[in-house]
C-alpha cells in the first residue's frame, strides 16, 4: 500500500468517476485504474462498486477512504510542523568541534552566536573526526565543525572557509632564515618536526606535507602531543619545528617563530557537517554566516590554496 494509491482512492471517491479522478490527479486513467486494482488485489476486496451509477464505495472502500483521509490530515500537520521547525532559531543545539579548530575559532565566533541567537541553547563539545562522524550519524550531536572532504556519503557537508597552515620554527632551525611567504615544505625536514598524536587529522596533513613517517629524530627525542600549544612551547624551548593552523597563528601574529608558506599555501577546508535529513535550514544558514564572518576575509575568498587531503603518506585512508 502506497500513499499515492490512497490519494487516488480519495480522488475517485470525490469525483465518483475514474476519468475525472485521473484528470484531477494529472495522470492517465489507465495509470490510476491500475494502481487502484493493485491496492484492491493487496486487500483482497474491491474498493468501488463499478456497477453503480454514479460510482460507489464498498464497505471496505469506505474504511480505506477514512484511513486515507486521517493520514492526509496527519501528514499535513507534520508538514506544517516541519515548515515551522525548519525556520526556528531557538531550542537546543549540540555542536562538536575538532580540538585543532576549537581553541582559535570558538572565542572568535561564540560572542556573535550568543548575541544573534539568544534563544538558542548550545552545548559545545570537542571531538576527533572519527568520534564526530559516529555521533553525527547516530544523532548524538546535531552539527560538527571539522576539516573536509570526508569519505562519508551519509553526511551533508557545508564548506565554510580555507584555513592556511603555518610553520612554527625555532630561531636555530635552518628554515628560520627563510622569509615568510617563501617557505616550502622541503625546508621543514621531518626529522626536526614535532607532531600531534595519532587520532588527530591535523597530524595526517603534516605527514602528507612531509611525505615521511620519520620525525623528530634530530631533536634527541620524539614527542607526539594532543595539544598544539604544547608543541609550540617545545619548539620555543627545545628547537625543531611544527605546523599550526592559520587561526592559531593569528592569535599572536608578531611571534618571531611564525613563517608562512609560498603560494599556493597548504590549507585545510573547514566545513559544517550535518545529517542529510537535519531539517533546521534557517539555523544552519545562520551558523554558516556567523562562522564565515568570524574568520579573515582572505579565508573566505578564492585564493590559490593547496588543499590537503585525508590520506597518510602510504596512501591508505587515515584514521581521523
Amino acid at each position: 500500500m502506497t500513499l499515492q494509491q490512497l490519494k487516488y482512492v480519495q480522488a475517485v471517491a470525490r469525483e465518483r468517476h475514474f476519468g475525472r479522478a485521473a484528470e484531477a490527479c494529472r495522470v492517465s486513467q489507465s495509470t490510476l485504474s491500475m494502481q487502484i486494482k493493485k491496492l484492491e488485489s493487496l486487500l483482497g476486496s474491491p474498493l468501488f462498486d463499478r456497477t453503480a451509477s454514479p460510482l460507489a464505495l464498498t464497505t471496505v472502500g469506505s474504511r480505506v477512504l477514512q484511513t486515507a483521509q486521517n493520514m492526509t490530515v496527519e501528514l499535513d500537520d507534520l508538514a506544517a510542523w516541519l515548515t515551522q521547525s525548519t525556520e526556528r532559531l531557538d531550542g537546543k543545539l549540540t555542536m562538536a568541534v575538532l580540538p585543532t579548530i576549537a581553541p582559535a575559532l570558538l572565542p572568535r565566533v561564540m560572542p556573535a552566536v550568543t548575541a544573534h541567537l539568544p534563544q538558542l541553547g548550545i552545548q559545545l563539545l570537542e571531538r576527533t573526526t572519527a568520534d564526530m562522524v559516529a555521533q553525527l550519524s547516530k544523532g548524538a550531536i546535531d552539527v560538527g565543525i571539522l576539516s573536509t572532504p570526508l569519505d562519508v556519503a551519509k553526511l551533508r557537508t557545508v564548506p565554510l572557509y580555507m584555513e592556511p597552515l603555518h610553520a612554527y620554527v625555532h630561531p636555530d632551525h635552518p628554515s628560520a632564515n627563510i622569509p615568510s611567504g617563501q617557505l616550502e615544505a622541503k625546508h621543514l625536514p621531518p626529522e626536526s618536526m614535532l607532531l600531534l598524536e595519532e587520532g588527530h587529522c591535523f597530524r595526517a596533513q603534516a605527514l602528507q606535507m612531509c611525505a615521511s613517517e620519520e620525525r623528530g629524530c634530530q631533536l634527541g627525542y620524539r614527542c607526539e602531543s594532543g595539544s598544539i600549544e604544547t608543541l609550540k612551547r617545545l619548539v620555543r624551548e627545545s628547537g625543531g619545528c611544527t605546523l599550526i593552523p592559520g587561526l592559531e597563528a593569528l592569535a599572536n601574529p608578531d611571534d618571531v617563530h611564525l613563517r608562512t608558506f609560498c603560494s599556493p599555501e597548504p590549507a585545510r577546508e573547514i566545513s559544517l557537517v550535518v545529517r542529510p535529513n537535519w531539517h533546521r535550514e534557517a539555523l544552519l544558514h545562520e551558523l554558516k554566516t556567523l562562522l564565515t564572518e568570524a574568520v579573515p576575509r582572505a579565508y573566505r575568498h578564492t585564493k590559490p590554496y593547496r588543499r590537503l587531503s585525508w590520506e597518510n603518506v602510504s596512501g591508505q585512508a587515515h584514521r581521523r
